[in-house]
């Protein structure tokens, strides 16, 4: 092939230049530029609120889809930016998940019975990601998986968000990147996920 048809037949130039592996390690190292907490933590607002890392995050994030998605849901307010960037990449709608606890329900346009996917920008603990899958099934959707940006469960001592979710609702989890509080180096091949395709 020639370059034009390179060009052509890739879903963006990057890809046709880098191998998801540099496009993931990129990635991962302009989000750790961008948002320095200082703590070794990820400041998730100012990963959000850069269109180019909005882009490449949906663009990876949109690779873990599982076939016959329906909807796209989050929590809102903090997953919307990275859930619009995802609804925008893919062509699928989106809801969200207002209020906590036992108060947390779904809002905007879904119907029972749908295939849900979760999507969490920064995922702490394993309550947190459930309360969204909880208000998701309550609703009458399905949910077979919750997709995150940054894993910062992982160093946390409890048990780990893949377990909690899979145990309790058979729910698998896939997140891009381990928060930098958890480990102090990465490496592309570090990526968390639970039964890969």
């Amino acid at each position: 092939m020639n370059l034009a048809q390179v060009l052509r037949t890739a879903p963006d130039a990057p890809s046709a230049f880098q191998s998801a592996r540099q496009r993931s390690a990129e990635l991962y190292a302009d989000i750790l530029a961008v948002a320095p907490g200082g703590d070794g933590r990820v400041d998730i607002e100012a990963v959000q609120s850069r269109p180019s890392i909005l882009r490449r995050t949906a663009a990876l994030l949109s690779e873990a889809l599982p076939p016959g998605t329906d909807r796209l849901v989050c929590a809102a307010p903090d997953g919307i930016a990275v859930t619009t960037a995802l609804a925008l990449h893919t062509g699928l709608p989106f809801a969200t998940v207002t209020g906590a606890g036992d108060d947390a329900r779904l809002t905007g346009e879904a119907h029972a019975g749908e295939h849900a996917v979760v999507v969490v920008p920064l995922v702490g603990a394993a309550q947190d990601a459930a309360r969204v899958v909880r208000a998701v099934l309550d609703a009458g959707m399905r949910v077979s998986h919750v997709l995150g940006v940054l894993d910062s469960s992982s160093g946390s001592g409890d048990r780990s968000v893949a377990d909690v979710l899979h145990e309790r609702y058979e729910v698998r989890f896939h997140a891009l990147f381990p928060a930098p509080s958890t480990f102090s180096t990465f490496s592309t091949t570090d990526q968390k996920e639970v039964d890969p395709r």
